[in-house]
C-alpha cells in the first residue's frame, strides 16, 4: 500500500483520524474490491502512521470480553471478593457503553451525534 510521504492535514487526534478512516472504509464495501479500494483511500488520505494511530484507536475501543470471562471463570461461584464486585461492575459499565454506542449509531438526524460520540471519544458507526 501507498501512502501520503507527508500529514495533508497535521495535528488531527486519533480520534479525527479513526473518524475518517471509518468513512473512507464505508465507502469502500461498495467497490469490486472492497479491500484494494480502501487501501487506495486510505493512501490518499494519510500517512502509515495516522493509519496506525486510527486502527490502534478503534481496537482500543473494543472491549476484551474473553479476558472478562476468564476471570469470570477463575471466581467461579465466588461472588464476595472485591475482584467478583469489580467484574460485575465492569460487565454492568460495558453493556451500558455498548447501548450508548448503539443508540449514537442509530441515533439518525435526530440529535447532534458527532458531538455525543466526540464527548466519549466513540467513533460513529465503528462497531458495525
Amino acid at each position: 500500500m501507498t501512502f501520503l510521504k507527508e500529514s495533508s492535514n497535521p495535528g488531527r487526534t486519533d480520534w479525527e483520524l479513526a473518524r475518517l478512516a471509518v468513512h473512507l472504509r464505508g465507502y469502500a464495501k461498495y467497490a469490486d474490491d472492497p479491500e484494494a479500494d480502501a487501501a487506495q483511500r486510505l493512501g490518499e488520505a494519510f500517512t502509515e502512521d495516522e493509519v496506525r494511530r486510527a486502527d490502534a484507536f478503534l481496537e482500543a475501543g473494543h472491549q476484551d470480553v474473553d479476558r472478562l470471562a476468564e476471570i469470570t471463570a477463575r471466581l467461579g461461584n465466588d461472588t464476595a471478593t472485591y475482584e467478583a464486585w469489580l467484574v460485575q461492575q465492569l460487565a454492568t459499565a460495558w453493556m451500558r457503553l455498548d447501548e450508548l454506542r448503539d443508540r449514537i449509531d442509530d441515533g439518525g438526524s435526530l440529535m447532534a451525534n458527532t458531538h455525543v460520540a466526540s464527548a466519549i471519544d466513540y467513533v460513529r458507526g465503528s462497531r458495525r
